[in-house]
């Protein structure tokens, strides 16, 4: 793999060309091993979830910080992210890598996830702990991630995130919860209470 081409799929150490029988063969992948596997491609949306450090609950107050981590990304352009929700002990989130800059051969080299989740889990853990007055991990090191495949798959992922807080009883049945994001919160079709959530399909 040239340079340029490294530079176009991602910069995330430890990376490597994927060259298996997948369905996506014939487009651009990275493929980077920690203790899980990561795919990512140009113009790809995915879904990714992490959690706290030792399932550590989050306050209210911590939440809130969590939440403004994860909306700095969406609103410097970083990502476009179409849904956000911090739940006690993990964070769920839709998001679409955008263009950080384009080399003189006119290639976009695009935000990669390790850059993105670094900044948001980096950020999100200085001024936790400073709240907390502590020190130390605030998320544990890995996150799940998938490639969304379908507009269907998009639809899916986009609805489990906006039922998560009721479907898991972090909700009162009919209350709102704060920490769910999404662009729009009515014409996106996010959900205000569990009657709303109930009503996304499955």
């Amino acid at each position: 793999m040239k340079n340029n081409d490294a530079q176009y799929l991602g910069s995330a150490r430890a990376s490597r060309a994927f060259s298996g029988a997948s369905p996506e063969s014939s487009q651009r992948i990275r493929y980077s091993k920690r203790r899980l596997p990561h795919f990512e491609r140009p113009w790809a949306k995915y879904a990714v979830s992490f959690s706290t450090y030792q399932r550590r609950p989050l306050a209210a107050e911590e939440r809130d910080l969590a939440l403004q981590s994860l909306r700095y990304g969406h609103e410097h352009r970083q990502y476009n992210l179409y849904a956000a929700c911090v739940m006690t002990d993990h964070v769920h989130l839709l998001f679409e890598p955008q263009i950080k800059d384009e080399s003189a051969t006119g290639r976009a080299v695009f935000w990669s996830l390790t850059e993105i989740l670094h900044g948001i889990k980096s950020s999100s853990a200085h001024r936790i702990n400073k709240m907390r007055g502590t020190t130390g991990p605030v998320w544990e090191k890995e996150s799940f991630d998938r490639v969304i495949r379908s507009e269907s798959d998009l639809q899916e992922k986009f609805s489990y995130i906006c039922r998560n807080p009721w479907d898991s009883k972090v909700a009162g049945q009919n209350g709102d919860y704060p920490w769910l994001w999404t662009q729009d919160m009515s014409s996106a079709g996010a959900p205000k209470t569990a009657r709303g959530a109930r009503a996304l399909p499955n």
